[in-house]
């Protein structure tokens, strides 16, 4: 009776560790990515910085703690 519990719960545990392994390989990592960096959509800027530069089709940014300058100004 020892034996099948101890094999029954073996199994669980496996079978267990299996799902979880599984889920974790099915899921998209997220980088961490430091300040004046290169970025991506999937990445994670380290905090003040934001990843600024993926518009009009770009694919990279650049990890940086504000936006890019404002265009020129005008005098009226």
């Amino acid at each position: 009776m020892v034996k099948k519990l101890l094999l029954a719960a073996t199994l669980t545990a496996a079978l267990s560790a299996a799902a979880v392994s599984a889920r974790q390989l099915g899921t998209t990592p997220h980088a961490i990515v430091a300040c004046g960096a290169t970025c991506t959509s999937s990445d994670v800027c380290k905090r003040p910085c934001f990843c600024y530069g993926l518009f009009n089709g770009r694919t990279t940014g650049v990890c940086q703690p504000e936006g890019p300058p404002p265009g020129p100004q005008y005098k009226k």
